[in-house]
């Protein structure tokens, strides 16, 4: 579904970290308009700057909290979304607590801002997306989603849920011009490993997702990468 070159990528969780990766290759390969959204103003203004030192173009930007229904509702209604021909579901965080130590808080909101929110967005956005001759939906999921770790319980189960919804949602758009993508990560470093006593060139590059994102967005209208894992070329930690 290769998205046409008017149409817009939209990029969550941009502020910093993967996203911010991922809106930097895009920003370098593709001809097309960014749309960076993300809670932190500041950090969505920075990465703006740096895609505009890359193409010379200016991101659009949207400060928005997805977790909160109104405030995507408003979004969306307001049509500032409406050339998106690409949509790049990664924001989400990671909760590194055993599952023997989650309480049923953490669960809810690992759900809210690993699952729900992304739900919540692409649903509002399908009506755009299937209005467009070809685009794409891809969501940043994990490798906790193909299989639990009790070091990271409320973690895992958000992304299973997450990973479900992309399946049957995958199924239901056969027949659209719609492409769904499952990118699933291993350990890829990024802000979520600040703090810690990590070799960076121990996990993947999240350059590289960025480049594999930004690709997707190329591919013709025959072809849908349903799923694909990206991990550490030794494995995981």
């Amino acid at each position: 579904m290769a998205v046409p070159k008017d149409s817009s990528v939209l990029i969550t969780g941009a502020s910093r970290g993967i996203g911010r990766s991922i809106a930097l290759e895009c920003a370098r390969l593709l001809p097309n308009p960014l749309i960076l959204l993300a809670r932190d103003g500041a950090g969505l203004s920075e990465t703006a700057q740096l895609c505009f030192e890359i193409s010379g173009k200016r991101p659009q930007t949207e400060c928005c909290d997805l977790t909160k229904a109104d405030e995507v509702e408003a979004l969306v209604q307001s049509g500032r979304l409406n050339q998106c021909g690409a949509l790049i579901n990664n924001a989400g965080y990671f909760l590194p607590k055993p599952v023997d130590e989650c309480t049923i808080p953490d669960y809810v909101r690992q759900f809210e801002v690993n699952a729900l929110s992304a739900i919540r967005l692409t649903q509002l956005m399908m009506q755009i997306l299937e209005d467009k001759p070809e685009s794409r939906i891809v969501f940043i999921c994990s490798v906790t989603a193909q299989k639990g770790q009790a070091r990271c319980g409320a973690y895992s189960v958000s992304k299973h849920a997450l990973n479900g919804y992309i399946q049957s949602l995958r199924e239901a758009t056969f027949e659209t011009s719609v492409g769904v993508t499952s990118v699933i990560l291993g350990q890829t470093f990024s802000t979520s490993w600040d703090g810690l006593d990590v070799d960076p060139h121990r996990l993947a590059d999240a350059a590289d997702v960025g480049r594999v994102v930004a690709t997707l967005c190329t591919l013709s209208s025959r072809t849908c990468v349903e799923e694909m894992v990206i991990r550490p070329q030794k494995g995981d930690l």
